[in-house]
């Protein structure tokens, strides 16, 4: 190298007796005077400190982060995983991790994350989890003193006596600190040996209306036979049944096996239609069990879970109930109609089944409609607006059905049902539309009598007149619980004789003087009383005093009577109309009428 290149500076910089030509030190200064050139140079000796605690850093985190600590947890926070402990090999369970927030701060960024054995199969959760395999679940805030629950089904599979452990770990933030806490719980469930085992299977996605098939079936996989099995199956709520094979043995959802020789698989097809929102999930639950004393034990069960997906032409039925009736109201449905796909749709027919027994349908008033009995059609040949239907485009149809005024069965629970579907030359398979389902709700009667039976009549002032008063009480098509009669005595607590009839009413009659209320607590009262069997009736006495004050006037013996109750089928309260006074002209009895009903 050319000395001559180096500027006095950097040439400065080089111990003394340095040379260019062969970069070596005089004998005795090699390691000396580089090193004190070294210590006294500023950025050589922080770059080198810098680069030992990058090293150092490299180290220690490699070294220590196996160990390093957990989020925290909170003793207010619990996790619970509920499901079966014991499970026959290959068959399907329900495990229920509940969460609740003991904090007195709400809990946010929750996420569960679920670890399955080995032999589980994953298969639907409610509500949906982030990923197909189920094991991570994104989860609302929850408010500090509720509880959340995770519904998660599988079939879990595996060795007869093997555990099976399903862990859920909890992970959430407090919302008034920024730290993330978890906490965790597991369930261990044993493997019993395989006797039955049942799967439901049928298409991923289902077109909303249009008829779909699936099947349940089952195997017995042990060396004996069974005998007197069932198998019920629940539908989604939009399901209409349409046909199996076999056929039902009751209420479209109950089949009877007599028997499933071993080492035998039988089945069933079923064929109905599903309808909701679009991407909707429907599920599907199958119970397999034993008859025993014409009572159904379940033992195995099964579920599929099928995507609504839109159809091309939609249907919907609504009604202006808020799903409930009473006798004589009156019906009003409205039909709307779309068509939901690209082409246009010609020569639309919409048919529409009407049933229940409290339907009077010689009164029907539906518009360009052919009516057969029950049944409402609609085509273009009746509704112009029905011979094209563009893309996008809608309609409406509007008809009315009465509810009888008086029932002529004793059938009780009764429902009122529409049903209907739509198709067109270009879509020829019928797309159904949900049912609309109204249930008829009961009426509570109550009528309140009374009797002269001795003393001074007509009444007169300081002298005692004897009255019976009855309460009357019907019931129609539902049973009722929690039925309740009370009223008021707007008299002297004296008046109260405690004589009531007949005697198996007298520890549900009372009367409280502090209050001067008359109870009734009848508790359950069944469909139709007073109608197929006889009213329910208490009758109990009354004894009035008039003073001057009373000289010359009717006297109220009861007050504010009314009967109450809940209607079991409809799951809603219900009472009489308020009787604000019953007085002595009111009971219309005839040797007070005949006598006078005002105090003399």
């Amino acid at each position: 190298m050319n000395d001559q290149i180096l500027d006095d500076k950097t040439r400065a910089e080089f111990p003394t007796g340095w040379s260019a030509e062969g970069g070596s030190l005089p004998a005795g200064q090699a390691g000396v005077s580089g090193g004190k050139k070294f210590f006294k140079n500023p950025k050589l000796i922080f770059g080198t400190i810098g680069l030992l605690i990058l090293i150092f850093g490299i180290f220690w985190y490699f070294l220590f982060r196996s160990n390093a600590q957990p989020s925290p947890t909170s003793t207010n926070v619990l996790i619970f995983v509920k499901g079966p402990t014991q499970l026959t090999s290959d068959n399907e369970a329900e495990y229920h991790i509940v969460y609740r927030n003991g904090e007195n701060a709400d809990l946010v960024g929750i996420s569960l994350e679920m670890f399955y054995p080995t032999g589980f199969k994953f298969k639907s959760a409610t509500p949906t989890a982030v990923s197909s395999s189920g094991q991570t679940f994104n989860l609302p805030i929850l408010k500090q003193g509720q509880d959340g629950e995770v519904m998660i089904r599988g079939k879990l599979s595996g060795s007869t006596g093997e555990g099976k452990e399903i862990k859920a770990r909890l992970h959430y933030k407090l919302s008034n600190f920024n730290s993330e806490f978890l906490a965790e719980q597991s369930l261990i469930t044993n493997i019993l040996p395989p006797n039955l085992t049942m799967d439901v299977n049928g298409p991923v996605d289902v077109v909303n209306g249009q008829d779909a098939t699936f099947i349940v079936s089952f195997t017995n996989v042990s060396s004996q036979d069974f005998d007197n099995l069932a198998v019920q199956l629940t539908y989604p709520a939009g399901f209409s049944f349409t046909s199996s094979n076999p056929p039902p043995t009751k209420n479209k959802n109950i089949w009877n096996i007599s028997k499933l020789g071993a080492n035998n698989t039988a089945s069933i097809d079923i064929t109905g239609s599903f309808t909701g929102d679009s991407s909707q999930d429907a599920l599907v639950r199958a119970d397999l069990g034993q008859l025993i004393n014409n009572t159904f034990a379940p033992q195995i069960a099964a579920t599929a879970t099928f995507k609504i997906i839109p159809s091309s032409v939609a249907l919907i039925i609504k009604t202006q109930q808020n799903n409930f009736v009473k006798l004589g109201d009156t019906i009003n449905y409205t039909l709307q109609y779309a068509n939901q796909g690209n082409i246009g749709l010609s020569n639309l027919v919409i048919t529409i089944k009407l049933d229940g027994p409290a339907l009077d349908l010689t009164h029907i008033q539906a518009q360009n409609a052919i009516i057969t009995g029950n049944i409402l059609t609609w085509k273009s040949a009746t509704l112009s607006n029905l011979t094209v239907l563009s893309p996008t485009e809608k309609g409406e149809i509007n008809f009315t059905v009465p509810v009888k005024s008086d029932l002529s069965t004793n059938l009780k629970n009764q429902t009122i049902t529409a049903s209907g579907s739509i198709f067109s030359d270009e879509i020829a398979t019928p797309t159904k539309a949900a049912n609309s389902e109204l249930k008829l709700i009961s009426s509570l009667g109550l009528t309140v009598n009374g009797n002269y039976l001795s003393g001074a009549a007509p009444m007169q002032v300081g002298k005692s007149t004897l009255f019976e008063m009855t309460f009357l009480l019907t019931n129609l098509s539902n049973d009722l619980s929690d039925t309740l009669v009370t009223a008021s005595m707007p008299l002297s607590p004296l008046a109260w004789k405690n004589a009531i009839v007949p005697d198996s009413e007298k520890n549900r009659l009372s009367y409280d003087p502090n209050s001067g209320k008359i109870r009734w607590n009848i508790g359950t009262l069944g469909a139709f009383t007073g109608k197929f069997i006889p009213a329910l009736k208490v009758s109990f006495q009354i004894e009035v005093t008039p003073n001057e004050a009373d000289r010359g006037k009717l006297i109220n013996l009861l007050g504010n009577v009314q009967a109450t109750g809940t209607d079991t089928f409809v799951n809603l309260p219900i009472q009489t109309n308020m009787i604000n006074s019953v007085s002595t002209s009111d009971i219309d009895d005839d040797v007070m009428n005949a006598r006078g009903t005002a105090v003399q």
